[in-house]
């Protein structure tokens, strides 16, 4: 960096080369003292009530904190009257069909149209690996046309639940015949439709009722903050946060995506393989991407299928080649230490950071 401003012509570069960079959360904690705006609340206040958005999405939020999931639950199946017991309303029965599909979408990852083809299986033989699996969710894969014919991508990919609890298990069988009910009847379409905008009407009641400010990056979501989150938008979701009705389906993915990135149990390859990618280029489209945070939802996490993962690294790696060069750390660390070496030679001041710059 100082070598690019030195070659633009600006001066006082000095302060920048003997700069020392202070711990990430330790800084933060400093400037939110400072100046609350500017900081994102849920790095520093883990109380905060957020939603989040990556700057390539412009049509929905991509991550929601567990207390506001909570809150939209809560609002999609309020308690039931004590004269209905045992026999729910139509609304009743929309409103906790609309929470399923969010949460098992945020278990799994599953995209929307994904569900009428997802199937439970109690056990599992995968005849290429020859590896037999309990409890496993079966998954038709979508988006795969205009692919190469070597690409890895399986037509159907199983994402491994044996260490769900068993609530969580229920919940998801329950689900899915709820949608193969519908698939059955030629009526997945309208359903998808009716719960996706139930879905939409229930966030904006959620905004206009919380007892507690929600904020979208720094900013409360409200009229009042209009200019602030026109700024933020612009650099994050869009403007369609500021209607109140910027949540979907797709949402849930991406809570799912970054709470399986946030875990630190998975590498990037077998993230993709969770979701259905057969590069791990495709993630820079998911989720806030902050990889210092915690876990931010306590739900079981499914793991991929044993050798998924291996053959879209390798794919990986051969549709980009220059992938492999950074991120092989062997490889890596002995080009830092070459550039390092010729600059010391040739005197120049940046050292190793020449090699970041192409020089």
């Amino acid at each position: 960096m100082a070598s690019y401003l030195e070659s633009i012509g600006c001066e006082e570069t000095e302060r920048l080369r003997s700069w020392i960079p202070p711990a990430q959360r330790d800084e933060k904690v400093i400037v939110a003292a400072e100046s609350a705006d500017y900081v994102l609340r849920n790095e520093i206040d883990d109380e905060a009530f957020f939603v989040a958005s990556s700057k390539n999405n412009h049509r929905y939020l991509s991550f929601v904190s567990e207390p506001v999931l909570n809150m939209l639950i809560a609002e999609l199946m309020p308690p039931e009257p004590a004269y209905s017991k045992g026999n729910p309303s139509r609304n009743q029965i929309a409103g906790m069909e609309t929470a399923m599909w969010f949460m098992c979408t945020v278990w799994t990852g599953l995209r929307p149209h994904e569900w009428p083809y997802a199937r439970y299986l109690e056990n599992h033989f995968d005849p290429d690996t020859n590896r037999t699996q309990a409890k496993v969710l079966e998954v038709k894969s979508l988006k795969q046309s205009g692919r190469r014919e070597d690409n890895p991508l399986k037509e159907k990919r199983y994402l491994v639940l044996d260490g769900w609890p068993p609530q969580q298990l229920s919940a998801l069988q329950i689900f899915l015949g709820i949608v193969q009910k519908h698939e059955d009847e030629g009526a997945f379409d309208e359903f998808y439709e009716r719960r996706r905008k139930l879905l939409g009407r229930t966030w904006r009641r959620v905004l206009k009722s919380a007892q507690v400010p929600i904020t979208h990056v720094h900013a409360e979501i409200s009229k009042a903050n209009r200019a602030k989150l026109v700024g933020a938008a612009r650099s994050t979701s869009g403007p369609a946060v500021l209607e109140g009705n910027s949540i979907s389906f797709v949402t849930a993915r991406h809570v799912f995506a970054e709470e399986a990135r946030r875990s630190g149990a998975f590498t990037h390859y077998e993230i993709a393989a969770l979701l259905g990618h057969s590069m791990i280029t495709n993630q820079s489209y998911y989720g806030p991407r902050q990889a210092t945070l915690d876990r931010e939802h306590s739900f079981m996490l499914p793991a991929p299928w044993p050798g998924d993962a291996d053959a879209i690294e390798l794919w990986d790696r051969t549709a980009n080649p220059l992938r492999d060069q950074f991120m092989n750390r062997e490889s890596l660390a002995q080009a830092l230490l070459d550039t390092e070496a010729r600059a010391r030679a040739n005197g120049q001041p940046d050292g190793v950071a020449s090699f970041w710059i192409g020089s």
